[in-house]
């Protein structure tokens, strides 16, 4: 059934248009990458509804290559602390800053270090931002109780994630067109297909840059995601007495999309747990410390 599995899904997937040429042609370059994604900033953070940042010293989990700094400056942050676990990441983003973005400079501090291990006191920050960054975190719920510690009393967490069994929540895109493949197909079955695609130069994943370039390493399990759901996340969130969720939100497929009448019939089939997440692209939460 593996072999069988493994060529429906390799015929299938040269078979199924790509959904994701702009994505994949952004990622050519660590600043093209960054900047496809700081254009789509302001319209993210538009589903928390209308939040204030001014005057505010924020933390930027996961800020990866730093899509969402340009947009927390305008937003009137006072202060921005970059965290990436990867000091790769960090000085790439330097970089991208450097040459594009030096005004933003002295209102950024970088910052590798694990969200699990944070190295702040008690109470540092009056906001923070987790943007596509907690389906990443490989111990989240250690990882919750630290940023629950280092925010101030009354502080918000905003975040938005896309569930693992979202239509891309693989994080597969560099090599599989297909969505949903983690529900239909195994993560073995999946792994040997973009390792073979990947072998044959067939997937984009090979010649991209370090930045942007994933690794699929040796297992059977998709390595870069921790398969976080919209229920593992409130578990999480409801063993953290200090946490109260002040917003939740599950946007549809294709929610960029002006097409009306399709984000209504998604966003009513939402409400139902376990469809949700099949069918949510994101996950908005809104936390606010107790």
């Amino acid at each position: 059934m593996s072999a069988l599995g493994e060529k429906l899904l390799f015929y299938l997937n040269q078979a199924v248009p790509n959904q994701h040429k702009s994505l994949l042609e952004a990622k050519s370059s660590p600043e093209s990458y960054n900047s496809f994604f700081a254009r789509r900033a302001a319209s993210s953070f538009a589903q928390f509804g209308k939040i204030d940042l001014r005057d505010q010293h924020i933390l930027d989990i996961g800020c990866g290559l730093g899509a969402n700094l340009d947009f927390l400056i305008k937003a009137q942050a006072s202060h921005i602390t970059a965290l990436d676990i990867s000091e790769g990441q960090i000085k790439s983003t330097k970089n991208i800053l450097n040459s594009a973005l030096q005004k933003m400079q002295e209102k950024i501090t970088f910052l590798a270090a694990d969200a699990a291990r944070l190295p702040f006191k008690d109470e540092t920050f009056d906001a923070m931002v987790a943007a596509d960054t907690f389906e990443h975190i490989d111990d989240l719920s250690t990882a919750m109780g630290e940023l629950a510690r280092v925010l101030k009393s009354g502080g918000h967490l905003y975040v938005y994630f896309p569930p693992f069994y979202a239509p891309w929540g693989a994080h597969m895109v560099n090599w599989i067109t297909i969505p949903w493949c983690q529900v239909f197909f195994t993560e073995k079955t999946i792994l040997n297909v973009a390792r073979k695609l990947e072998k044959e130069n067939i997937a984009i994943n090979s010649i991209l840059p370090s930045e942007t370039r994933l690794d699929l390493g040796d297992g059977q399990l998709i390595p870069f995601v921790n398969h976080l759901t919209i229920k593992r996340f409130l578990d999480i969130v409801q063993s953290i007495p200090t946490w109260h969720i002040q917003m939740s939100r599950f946007l549809a497929p294709n929610w960029r999309s002006s097409r009306t009448a399709f984000k209504n019939v998604f966003n009513t089939i939402n409400h139902v747990p376990w469809i949700r997440e099949m069918f949510t692209a994101k996950a908005v939460f809104i936390l606010r410390k107790q």
